[in-house]
């Protein structure tokens, strides 16, 4: 896509939903040499967790690489499409007296993971208005109405009832590697270790989309706004009529 075309998406949903952050554009990517043609590359020398890249190319605008040396073990890289998963990444040791209380809970946990093919040698993040990567997905950190405004957006025209997972410590297998391999949004709570490293507030929720489902969502989000469908959300007093808020199609039935 062109660098017009991404700072137009951006505009957009800064306009109909007032975002604090723009979104962060990710890509997996498969040769060094695909990685090195990327403009502004940062590669990092210090270990830094997939979920931390993201939250630099959120909070400082960069346009930074995680590569398999940068994490910090076998169990996110695998996750991240950065590893093979074996037998041994399968047991969930890592998190057992952690997170799961036994070994059975842990390797359950394991199992149930959306993760990302390992195929990969890198994963790039950037600001989406950069226009320096064609991203796989895009990754927003919202409000929860924000989240809810986009997701309705999604709806508007072609109805589908959405299902989001939690599966625990590991956010990111039920955001962006979701979508990687559904294409559908995924709408996730940022884990412990999302708000310890990667400066994710402690209001925000991850919502991840799939770039060619943003004309859907923009379209949706310009035909709420015109019906009155707005945000912020004017909220009414708790002594208010309900009537005196709702459109006249609420009370027809």
């Amino acid at each position: 896509m062109e660098l017009e075309y991404w700072k137009e998406v951006t505009e957009t949903l800064k306009k109909y939903l007032h975002l604090m952050y723009t979104p962060v554009g990710i890509k997996w990517v498969r040769t060094e040499e695909e990685l090195m043609s990327i403009p502004k590359v940062r590669i990092h020398e210090k270990h830094y967790a997939p979920c931390v890249v993201v939250g630099q190319a959120l909070q400082f605008g960069w346009t930074v690489a995680c590569k398999p040396e940068n994490v910090h073990n076998n169990y996110c890289r695998g996750v991240n499409g950065m590893f093979k998963r074996d037998e041994k990444w399968y047991t969930g040791e890592v998190f057992q007296g952690v997170w799961y209380g036994n070994s059975e809970a842990a390797r359950a946990h394991h199992a149930g993971l959306d993760c990302i093919p390992p195929e990969y040698i890198a994963m790039v993040c950037s600001p989406i208005d950069s226009g320096r990567i064609d991203p796989d997905v895009i990754a927003l950190y919202l409000s929860s109405s924000q989240a809810f405004m986009l997701l309705a957006g999604y709806q508007y025209e072609e109805y589908e009832r959405l299902q989001f997972t939690f599966s625990g410590e590991s956010t990111c297998s039920d955001s962006w590697c979701k979508t990687f391999l559904t294409r559908k949004p995924a709408l996730a709570l940022p884990c412990f270790a999302d708000r310890k490293f990667s400066g994710i507030g402690e209001w925000e929720v991850r919502l991840t989309i799939a770039p060619e489902n943003l004309p859907r969502i923009l379209d949706g989000l310009k035909k709420m706004h015109k019906n009155g469908l707005r945000h912020p959300i004017a909220p009414s007093s708790l002594t208010t009529d309900t009537v005196e808020g709702l459109p006249p199609s609420y009370l027809k039935y």
